[in-house]
């Protein structure tokens, strides 16, 4: 097993300012506040086996220089950059660094990546060139770090044509010389069986070229049956992915609860990680374990030894 650290949104309570109303989200610390990203980095570099970039939600078609005053180019180039220089200034060469890129829909307004909405989610030409002109520029931008990047990690999937619009680029650029994984967005307990659904049709494309395949951004309350349905369905040579959030719940009209609020309090990171630690041999061990949204250092250092 190995851990993954707990994501962007860890150091929104670290910044000296509100970035939550910017259309880049947590990849607005990349412009603003570099040396805190390094930091980021290196906190979960003491605990996780992986850490991701700050690029979730970077991309040209809403990055505006003018008003962010600082070129793409070097956001790019600092995205990478930034967690290859954490690795190296703690002397862990061990330790892994994944490039993360949202999905298409993730650069919409509203979360539209959990409601599966585009603006033409079924242009299969157009979903292909967002995710390719994303990480040639990235690339370009500072080629030596790209060359240390070691995963490439497409998050949030929500759509069956752009999960084959991953697959068809992966293969076509022999997935860069990295370890590619897909993980797909599963917002409530009903969306199990479409994300079932795409898997299924990943796998039946061409899962050789697939390093890992699972589910990002889950309530807590979702890892079980998750955790099953990836079970049954991965071959013992993919790598599954699970990387529940560590959010609370909110009440909807019918009493139901739905992942979003805190009417049900979020669980601590005693809780959080206590749940989590069950599923660290599934797929016999074969697994990337970490957290999402609103999970910390506290979260997946517990984890860890919880995990030894």
């Amino acid at each position: 097993m190995l851990m993954l650290d707990g994501g962007s949104t860890a150091i929104l309570p670290k910044l000296p300012e509100s970035i939550s109303e910017s259309r880049l989200w947590t990849s607005e610390a990349l412009v603003r506040y570099p040396e805190i990203v390094v930091k980021h980095h290196e906190e979960f570099l003491k605990v996780c086996d992986i850490i991701s970039t700050f690029t979730y939600q970077l991309d040209a078609s809403i990055y505006d220089e003018k008003v962010e005053g600082v070129p793409l180019k070097q956001v790019y180039a600092n995205s990478i950059g930034l967690p290859v220089y954490a690795r190296e200034h703690l002397g862990l060469p061990n330790k892994y660094i994944a490039l993360c890129l949202g999905s298409h829909a993730a650069t919409i307004p509203g979360c539209m990546e959990y409601k599966m909405i585009y603006d033409k989610p079924t242009d299969f030409e157009m979903l292909y060139n967002f995710h390719k002109n994303r990480i040639e520029a990235i690339q370009a931008s500072n080629p030596k770090a790209f060359e240390k990047i070691d995963f490439i990690a497409f998050e949030s999937l929500p759509h069956v044509t752009e999960a084959e619009v991953v697959c068809q680029l992966i293969q076509d650029m022999k997935g860069w010389s990295k370890r590619c994984w897909i993980t797909c967005t599963c917002p409530e307990r009903s969306t199990i069986e479409r994300v079932s659904s795409i898997i299924s049709k990943i796998l039946s494309i061409n899962h050789d070229s697939i390093w890992g395949i699972g589910v990002n951004c889950f309530h807590l309350s979702l890892l079980e049956p998750i955790a099953k349905m990836l079970s049954s369905l991965l071959p013992s040579n993919i790598t599954a992915i699970l990387y529940p959030d560590g959010r609370g719940l909110y009440q909807n009209p019918d009493g139901t609860f739905s992942p979003g609020s805190t009417d049900h309090p979020a669980p601590s990171p005693e809780e959080w990680s206590t749940i989590t630690a069950k599923y660290s041999n599934l797929h016999n061990g074969n697994l990337i374990l970490g957290g999402c949204c609103e999970t910390n250092y506290n979260h997946l250092s517990l984890l860890r030894e919880k995990t030894k």
